[in-house]
């Protein structure tokens, strides 16, 4: 196991090909201020870049995911307040855990409110704790998600249930967010959530394209979206993982796939 930090408020460690990214900022329900946005970004650029990663687990310390921005971050827009690059840059944060060509969990408990919930959303997969409270909190400081909620949540949860939770800003428990299609599953702790991630990590190449595919073909004709699915499967089928997977099946073990 390898555990380096990416700064004082986010570590790295890399473990049965997942690599664990905690935000660390305990005191503060770890409120995201910009050494948060910073240490994600290169958490993210170090798995993207790093051969031994096959898939990432998302988490916050101490039980919580994200208590969401902490409003000293917006002091950090300069000495003429927030403008539409500075949010770029943030927003950018969060695109490379969904641009990633490894998969990426969000492991939800305790709060995960404003910030986090677009964070979580930014993710390929949720899994939730029985205690975990998401909500898309922007409203009770005046503010719209802008982080990609408006984006990434009509997608997960539909146009009409986005609407209630962005207009609202309620809370939603474990047992909604599985029933939305927000969250993918519920388990007892971090644990359940490095198990999946630790599956997913040993999951052939394909299991790679499989986000990007889908996200991109939500936009695309159907033509436009069977020709990405073609170039997909040609691409598996020239790699080593298909090869395998028939190798193991005739000699009756479990293939080793490697990713690719």
């Amino acid at each position: 196991m390898s555990t380096t930090p990416t700064g004082d408020v986010v570590t790295f460690d890399l473990r049965d090909g997942v690599a664990e990214v905690v935000i660390d900022r305990p005191a503060t329900r770890n409120a995201m201020d910009w050494d948060v946005f910073s240490g994600l970004a290169e958490a993210a650029d170090r798995a993207a870049a790093d051969p031994d990663v096959g898939a990432v687990l998302v988490s916050g310390a101490d039980g919580a995911f994200s208590s969401g921005l902490d409003v000293g971050l917006f002091a950090a827009g300069g000495p003429d307040g927030v403008d539409a690059a500075f949010v770029h840059r943030l927003q950018a944060v969060f695109d490379r855990f969904e641009d990633l060509e490894k998969p990426t969990v969000a492991a939800l408990s305790g709060p995960c409110l404003g910030a986090g919930a677009q964070l979580a959303a930014a993710c390929h997969l949720r899994v939730v704790t029985a205690d975990v409270r998401i909500a898309i909190a922007e409203r009770r400081w005046g503010l719209v998600p802008d982080l990609g909620g408006t984006y990434r949540l009509p997608r997960l949860v539909g146009l009409g249930r986005a609407h209630d939770w962005v207009m609202t800003g309620r809370e939603v428990g474990a047992e909604e967010a599985v029933a939305s299609g927000f969250a993918q599953g519920r388990v007892a702790d971090l644990d359940g959530a490095r198990t999946l991630a630790v599956d997913l990590a040993r999951a052939p190449g394909a299991t790679r394209r499989v986000p990007a595919l889908l996200r991109d073909n939500l936009g695309r004709s159907r033509d436009a979206a069977l020709a990405a699915e073609a170039e997909a499967q040609i691409a598996c089928m020239a790699g080593p993982d298909v090869a395998e997977a028939v190798a193991a099946a005739r000699e009756g073990r479990p293939p080793r796939f490697v990713g690719r």
